[in-house]
């Protein structure tokens, strides 16, 4: 069985350890404090997404060189050596809207990255220049495309979306392009 410790200092004080495992599991320590210690197991060989936060089970194909000390939280784990993703994926340019009766239609291109995109990020709110936050978001999902229900449904209500690229390692795209959707009202006279 062979077997690889390895130690990151974080911070001055965080101590992040991890033991590999190369054969039938994957157990990561994570050791926070003297009072707290947090510990994930992921069984098979060829394992798998670690179910705490900021860490990750990957493959080490493409992965150059191991890391040193880091004040960052997002890590993954590959064949005895830590990695860290730095890198964003790239901003969504293309992001379209369509009226499709009451519902709002949005779709864009995939956007890249230097790992993989784990996921897409839709935020709406009825200010044009908002910025986006957790509470503008509506859903996430693995493809280019959102249906929002009855968006266009009420007069005078008007959202306008972003749509972010997140990767495996949670870093999110700028801000993609901005769409909105617009409901006016009319008044009938009679002259």
């Amino acid at each position: 069985m062979m077997r690889r410790n390895l130690s990151l200092k974080i911070l001055n004080d965080y101590l992040i350890s991890v033991t590999c495992v190369l054969l039938f599991s994957v157990i990561l320590t994570a050791t926070v404090s003297a009072e707290t210690q947090l510990v994930t197991s992921v069984l098979g060989s060829a394992g798998g997404q670690a179910s705490s936060t900021n860490f990750a089970m990957k493959s080490t194909l493409g992965q150059s060189t191991p890391i040193g000390p880091s004040a960052s939280t997002n890590f993954g784990v590959g064949a005895g050596f830590w990695y860290q993703d730095p890198v964003a994926p790239s901003a969504i340019g293309d992001l379209t809207a369509q009226l499709s009766v009451s519902d709002i239609y949005l779709e864009w291109s995939h956007a890249k990255d230097n790992v993989a995109i784990d996921h897409y990020v839709v935020y709406r709110n009825t200010n044009p220049g908002f910025t986006p936050a957790g509470g503008d978001s509506i859903s996430e999902t693995k493809g280019t495309s959102y249906l929002d229900p009855s968006a266009a449904g009420t007069v005078g209500t008007n959202y306008f979306y972003v749509v972010k690229a997140t990767d495996p390692s949670r870093n999110l795209a700028e801000d993609s392009n901005r769409v909105g959707e617009f409901d006016r009202g009319t008044t009938g006279g009679v002259k």
